[in-house]
């Protein structure tokens, strides 16, 4: 996780959410493009730097494959939960922008969208150069961004995702503004109260269809019982953070990658697709050439 505030408090906020609920979804989410494009091109024993790691459980998943796995974040909660989830992994309290790792790694990726929180493109290319000077010649370097013709598409200030659980509850709405580039999503988290919920039939009704709601063809109603919890909910402690990204175009992060000293860059979907639209996240891979 990245954050403009020194003391690191929004993330350590959302911490033991993150740690319970999107921690473990999105490190199985997001292994899938690391198998696909990343991982055949290393060694089976590589070392590999996980940039914005959050609450660790993919690095314990890679080491689990063999890998030798640091990973860097700016949380300090964050990274308390990483060191538990992965114990034998090596972390570092530093920002993405900042820190400095020895000349050592194999690869070097970033998951999850966390660049959309380096607001500004000189920023980007610090990110860029710590980790060029951190990878071997010939390393590689895969990260994801949601970008700029994406988040105008989709983050429209709708609740997109969350859960009501028996203490806690959360929902996360992204919001943007096309014009400026900008947006931020609102993490909102319940955690229970002794009084009684007076949203109690939403959480029965979400308690009985929990099994079958993550199912495509019910995500509408997912969101729609959110909405109605979010609403109706006045006795549980409320809390609100709100953390702000960037709609950056991927040409202008390719440049920035040349700039820095990076080759053989390719921007990709997912599946492999060499044209990014409006519906998919931008997976940038590129490589240290070796110094002749």
């Amino acid at each position: 996780m990245i954050s403009n505030n020194p003391n690191h408090t929004e993330y350590d906020t959302w911490a033991w959410l993150y740690n319970q609920t999107m921690g473990p979804e999105y490190s199985q989410n997001q292994l899938k493009p690391l198998e696909k494009i990343l991982l055949p091109q290393i060694k089976p024993n590589a070392k590999i730097l996980d940039l914005c790691c959050g609450t660790g459980q993919l690095v314990q998943t890679l080491i689990n494959r063999g890998y030798q796995i640091t990973g860097v974040d700016n949380s300090s909660e964050m990274l308390n939960y990483a060191r538990k989830n992965a114990p034998n992994g090596q972390f570092l309290l530093a920002d993405a922008r900042y820190f400095e790792l020895p000349l050592s790694f194999d690869a070097a990726f970033s998951t999850s969208a966390a660049l959309n929180h380096i607001m500004t493109i000189p920023e980007l290319q610090q990110v860029f150069q710590r980790v060029y000077s951190a990878l071997k010649e010939n390393g590689w370097f895969l990260f994801d961004i949601n970008h700029h013709q994406q988040m105008q598409r989709w983050w429209r200030g709708k609740i997109a995702e969350g859960e009501i659980e028996n203490k806690y509850a959360w929902m996360v709405t992204p919001n943007y503004n096309p014009e400026e580039r900008q947006g931020y999503f609102q993490v909102t988290m319940f955690q229970k109260k002794t009084k009684p919920s007076s949203a109690r039939i939403i959480k029965i009704i979400w308690r009985l269809l929990s099994p079958i709601l993550n199912h495509n063809l019910l995500y509408k109603l997912r969101i729609k019982l959110l909405s109605v919890f979010q609403a109706k909910e006045k006795n549980w402690q409320r809390m609100d953070e709100k953390y702000f990204v960037r709609g950056h175009i991927p040409e202008e992060i390719k440049i920035a990658l040349q700039q820095t000293g990076f080759t053989d860059i390719q921007i990709l979907t997912l599946e492999g697709n060499p044209t990014i639209d409006d519906r998919h996240s931008a997976y940038f891979l590129c490589r240290k050439p070796v110094n002749i």
